[in-house]
């Protein structure tokens, strides 16, 4: 599955409302700079006001946000069918194929580039090996031809020429 990736106003955005969230879980207020409302009153419509302003605030300040952090996380990142964490940690951790391809990677990063040349180099060059000899055979074949030409008196041959074909000229007629 592919997905945007976030940009730093996403991850900016996503750190504040995890900030936020944070601080109301703790029955906190999740506003700065109120010395009255210390504690977040659930009942209190100036409350809620000030943090439906503050969401939207945020919001507005990232707009879909939400879907590529938490969307990212959790469809991607966290999908079992994509295989980037491994199952079988309870922390974030990569899929033991990952790890395993990455360390293969680093093995064989060294040698990655001059083995890619030499096979390259290696198919061109027999690619032109091929070519060579299919054109040295034609050659060949086209000498002996002439050759055998050349020693056959054409009379002997019966009016044929190997090249083109039987000789249809009708030398006796007037």
């Amino acid at each position: 599955m592919k997905m945007a990736k976030p940009s730093e106003r996403d991850i900016d955005a996503a750190g504040e409302l995890l900030s936020l969230m944070n601080d109301l879980s703790s029955g906190y207020c999740p506003w700065d700079g109120d010395d009255d409302a210390t504690y977040f009153d659930p009942d209190d419509r100036q409350h809620l006001r000030r943090l439906y302003d503050t969401l939207d605030s945020l919001l507005d300040r990232a707009p879909g946000f939400t879907n590529r952090v938490i969307g990212g996380m959790c469809y991607v990142i966290c999908w079992d069918r994509n295989e980037i964490l491994d199952p079988a940690d309870d922390c974030l951790a990569l899929h033991p194929d990952l790890l395993a391809g990455l360390r293969l990677l680093q093995a064989q990063r060294a040698d990655f580039l001059p083995r890619l040349e030499r096979e390259a180099r290696a198919a061109v060059a027999s690619t032109i090996e091929a070519a060579a000899a299919r054109h040295v055979a034609e050659m060949r074949l086209s000498a002996d031809v002439a050759a055998i030409q050349r020693s056959l008196p054409h009379q002997w041959l019966g009016g044929w020429d190997l090249a083109s074909g039987p000789d249809r000229t009708v030398w006796w007629l007037p």
